[in-house]
């Protein structure tokens, strides 16, 4: 999508023909400061955002610099912007994962593909908690401890009857 100026692009909401008009905010007039928003939306802090906008600061500057630009209005609403568009891309929900699931089963079946039909009904089944995966775990008998629980100390004879080698007898 190209943003220019304070035109209206088109915006596809739904598969189909039908489009959506929406009114999006210009960018900045500063491109340091458009870069200032768009460094703060993908999360990084004020001072490398202000630093990775082309801003010079040395000590704590850039600090100071990034929090006076935060309280900037413009600054603050085209970054409200730039969030808001973030979480709608991630916004993923169960209902949205079980409505791509129907449409991929429905596409299957409409394809004939009944492998993938079950497939995506066994998917959407999952997710909804109707199917459980039991996998059976062993469970392993000695696992040695991080930390020793108890000291044991062995006597010379014990040592020596536990590991003492085990010679063959000879015959002369």
């Amino acid at each position: 999508m190209i943003i220019t100026g304070m035109r209206a692009l088109p915006v596809r909401v739904a598969p189909g023909p039908a489009l959506r008009y929406h009114q999006l905010m210009p960018i900045l007039r500063n491109p340091r400061h458009e870069r200032f928003a768009q460094g703060i939306a993908k999360g990084l802090s004020g001072k490398a955002a202000y630093v990775e906008a082309g801003f010079r600061a040395r000590g704590n500057a850039a600090e100071v610099n990034a929090a006076r630009l935060l309280r900037n209005a413009q600054v603050t609403s085209r970054l409200e912007e730039l969030q808001a568009g973030h979480a709608k891309r991630t916004a993923v929900t169960v209902e949205s994962i079980v409505g791509e699931l129907e449409e991929a089963r429905a596409s299957a079946l409409d394809q004939k593909q009944l492998a993938a039909a079950v497939a995506a009904s066994l998917g959407k089944a999952k997710l909804l908690g109707l199917v459980i995966d039991r996998a059976q775990v062993e469970q392993v008998q000695r696992k040695p401890l991080r930390e020793p629980g108890e000291i044991k100390q062995m006597t010379l004879e014990e040592w020596e009857r536990r590991f003492r080698p085990k010679c063959p007898h000879r015959s002369r």
